[in-house]
């Protein structure tokens, strides 16, 4: 049916009309249900055109109008509407590969959107943020009750502008500058355990919690890893240990921290024959690790055996966790690259990876470095002191060995 206006047709086929106008060399079309809806659509249309030709106001196409209405929506969403509906419910839950977080990590997820709601911006509309206001709020430390948190929470805040700006809800974000600088933990500065340390603390802590020293210095096991190995997680034909489970702080198995961390770690020989011990008499089920009546023993109650034996080797400083680190300097020292580290670190970021591999062979090592140049160039007469200090060093050495020979016999 024509009309002064535009048209309607009726497709029979799939029951609906179209109606249909041609403007400014652009075919306008909508389709409706019934005759009614498609004519009162053009008569709107009809006079959009007229008030344009008029000169009141501009026509534009309905996919313009469409677009600028969902723009004004969009300046009118309120920051916390976006991050709370559009944002936050995937978040929460799940890591960027799609995988669903561990509880800790939903825990800290929560804690950090805690402090993103505390923002005074938190209901400003999305658009109106400046890069301003964002360092304000970073400038107050109070407001994360640290620097980790505070760092953690502005790369929660920059995650939900890039969502924003890739969804089209801003034009660009107004977070430009870089993350805030996290100075290096107490822990992270804790200087690694020796060999001698470690046979120290191996010798001081009961039968059947000791070898997890050498689980987390050799094998580079978090202690959550360490409680969680069972008898059928060794293969002593393959000479591998199976890593898969964590602890929470009641024992209970969980997943790795990561998936990164879920791996099958190489057995070095001397510690295949220990794990073959503690295995000994126990079903497949049964813990590798565990208390002195054969239970299963918490990652604090390990920590508490730890802590006690650290104190005979006169290192109160050491955390369990230390032994990573000590694992990773042995690693670098044996050659390892930075490539092997964060493969044998089973770390999730290449970051963690790399500040532990330079640590491991920084000062020291810069150090060896320049005594073997200073040797090679001006060559050395030693002191007296170093003379005798290499003495004792050699003896030592031999008296260990002839330990070892008497051993044999």
């Amino acid at each position: 049916m024509g009309t002064k206006f535009g048209s309607v047709i009726h497709r029979a086929d799939r029951g609906t009309f179209r109606a249909k106008y041609t403007y400014h060399g652009e075919v306008i079309t909508k389709t409706f249900k019934d005759r009614l809806s498609a004519e009162a659509w053009l008569n709107g249309e009809r006079s959009r055109v007229e008030a344009d030709k008029a000169g009141i106001t501009k026509w534009t196409s309905p996919t313009d109008r469409k677009r600028q209405e969902a723009a004004v929506k969009r300046r009118r969403t309120l920051f916390c509407d976006y991050v709370m509906d559009e944002f936050a419910p995937t978040w929460l839950n799940y890591a960027t590969d799609g995988s669903e977080l561990a509880s800790g990590s939903k825990r800290k997820h929560r804690e950090y959107l805690q402090h993103l709601t505390h923002s005074f911006f938190w209901k400003y509309p999305l658009t109106s943020i400046t890069t301003e206001d964002i360092n304000r709020w970073l400038a107050d430390l109070d407001n994360f009750g640290g620097a980790t948190p505070r760092k953690k929470t502005f790369q929660l805040l920059k995650a939900v502008y890039s969502k924003a700006v890739a969804e089209g809800a801003v034009a660009k974000s107004p977070v430009t500058m870089k993350a805030p600088a996290v100075p290096k933990s107490r822990q992270a500065q804790i200087p690694p355990a020796t060999a001698e340390e470690l046979q120290t603390i191996y010798a001081n802590m009961p039968s059947t919690t000791r070898i997890s020293v050498w689980l987390g210095a050799i094998l580079d096991l978090r202690i959550g890893e360490v409680v969680s190995l069972q008898v059928q997680d060794w293969n002593p034909k393959t000479q591998t240990l199976r890593v898969c489970h964590s602890a929470d702080v009641n024992g209970q198995l969980k997943s790795t921290k990561t998936a990164t961390s879920n791996t099958t770690q190489p057995v070095p020989p001397q510690l295949g024959k220990l794990i073959d011990k503690a295995c000994e008499d126990k079903r497949p089920t049964d813990f590798i690790v565990t208390c002195a009546d054969g239970t299963h023993i918490t990652p604090n109650r390990l920590r508490d055996h730890f802590n006690e034996a650290k104190t005979k080797a006169r290192r109160p400083d050491l955390h369990f966790h230390t032994l990573r680190a000590t694992s990773i300097t042995a690693a670098v020292a044996t050659g390892a690259s930075l490539k092997d580290t964060m493969q044998w670190g089973r770390h999730a970021d290449a970051a963690t990876s790399i500040e532990r591999y330079q640590r491991a062979s920084g000062t020291e090592r810069m150090r060896e470095i320049a005594n073997g140049i200073e040797d090679t160039l001006m060559g050395h007469e030693p002191t007296r002191e170093e003379l005798e200090a290499e003495i004792q060093k050699t003896k030592e050495r031999l008296a260990d060995l002839e330990r070892q020979l008497d051993a044999l016999k």
